[in-house]
C-alpha cells in the first residue's frame, strides 16, 4: 500500500490506542497494522511507538508525526470534499463542537436546521463551560461568551452579541415587586451562576464605567440548566446573557428586569485551531450559526 495509506493506519494506532482495535477500524489483521507501522519506522529511521506484547506507548518522535499525519489527513480529506461539492455532492462527515451548556437549545435549533439543508453532515456535541482542549477532545469549532476574546494560537470569529441582563419569574415579582436601582436589588433575593468568568460579582455599566457588583447572594449555582430553574422556580432574581434566556422568556417562564443602570455587551464567539485548512462543512456550519443568532 502507499505511503498515505500507512500514514492513515498509524494515525488510528494513535486515536484508538492498540494495533488490534486499529486492526478492526480498518478491516484489516494485526499483523497488516505492525507491517504499516515498521515500514514508517524504517522509512523515517525513528521508532514511533514502543510495543510489548501488552502494551504500547506512542515515542515523542511519533506524537508529532501523528500530529502532522493528522494535519496532511485532514487536508486531504477536506480537498476530496471541496472537489466533491463543486460536482454536486453535498458536504459529509463530523462536526465536532463545544458550547457552554446555558446554549444547548439554542445550538440544537441550529444543528436541526443545518441539517435539514445537509444531512450528511454528523454532529459530535459537547456541552461544558470550561476551556476547550482543542487537541485532546479532538473539537473543530468551541462557542464562547466574552466581553473580548483573543488568543493568537486560535482563530476567533464573532457570530453575534448579545447583552447581559437580570431576569426572574412572573411569580416572583408579583409577589416582590420589579426593581428599578441596583440600591433596590439589596431587598432581592439575588442568585449568581459560580461558574461566571466576572467571579462572585455583577459587571455593571455606570456612567462612570464599568464597575463590579457584589450582593449577598441568596444562593451560588455552578450549572446553567439549574441556575435558569431556579430562577423558573422563583426563587430570585439572576444574571444572563439575553441569548440564553430567550426561549424561558418566550414561554413567559422568565421576564426581564430593567435597572437604571445597565448590565454589558458579550460577544458571542466561534474559536477553532489556527489550521490551514479548515473543513467545509466547518465553515457552513459557522456561516448557518451567524445567520441564525440574527434571525428575530
Amino acid at each position: 500500500m502507499n505511503k498515505l495509506r500507512k500514514m492513515a493506519v498509524f494515525a488510528r494506532v494513535v486515536e484508538l490506542g492498540s494495533f488490534a482495535a486499529a486492526a478492526a477500524d480498518q478491516n484489516v489483521t494485526p499483523a497488516i497494522v505492525g507491517r504499516h507501522v515498521a515500514d514508517l519506522e524504517t522509512m523515517l529511521g525513528l521508532r514511533l511507538i514502543n510495543r510489548t506484547t501488552r502494551s504500547m506507548e506512542v515515542t515523542d518522535a511519533g506524537q508529532r508525526y501523528y500530529h502532522g499525519c493528522k494535519a496532511m489527513l485532514d487536508q486531504l480529506a477536506e480537498l476530496e470534499q471541496n472537489v466533491a461539492d463543486r460536482k454536486g455532492v453535498g458536504p459529509s462527515g463530523i462536526v465536532r463542537v463545544a458550547a457552554p451548556e446555558g446554549m444547548g437549545t439554542l445550538l440544537m435549533d441550529a444543528v436541526e436546521s443545518f441539517q435539514k439543508l445537509y444531512p450528511q453532515v454528523l454532529f459530535d456535541l459537547v456541552f461544558e463551560n470550561d476551556q476547550t482542549d482543542f487537541v485532546g477532545a479532538k473539537v473543530d469549532l468551541a462557542i464562547r461568551l466574552a466581553i473580548s476574546l483573543e488568543d493568537s494560537s486560535l482563530i476567533v470569529t464573532k457570530l453575534t452579541d448579545t447583552r447581559l441582563s437580570l431576569f426572574a419569574a412572573p411569580s416572583y415579582l408579583e409577589r416582590y415587586g420589579v426593581p428599578t436601582t441596583v440600591q433596590e436589588l439589596d431587598n432581592h433575593a439575588c442568585l449568581a451562576f459560580g461558574g461566571s468568568r466576572f467571579g462572585d460579582s455583577w459587571p455593571l455599566l455606570t456612567q462612570t464605567g464599568l464597575h463590579k457588583l457584589r450582593q449577598p447572594w441568596r444562593m451560588v449555582i455552578n450549572q446553567t440548566h439549574i441556575y435558569r430553574e431556579a430562577l423558573t422556580r422563583g426563587m430570585g432574581i439572576g444574571l444572563l446573557p439575553e441569548i440564553m434566556a430567550l426561549d424561558l422568556v418566550e414561554a413567559q417562564q422568565l421576564a426581564p428586569v430593567y435597572l437604571d443602570d445597565r448590565f454589558p455587551e458579550v460577544g458571542v464567539f466561534g474559536i477553532y485551531p489556527n489550521k490551514a485548512f479548515l473543513p467545509h462543512r466547518v465553515r457552513l456550519f459557522i456561516q448557518h450559526l451567524r445567520e441564525h443568532f440574527r434571525r428575530p
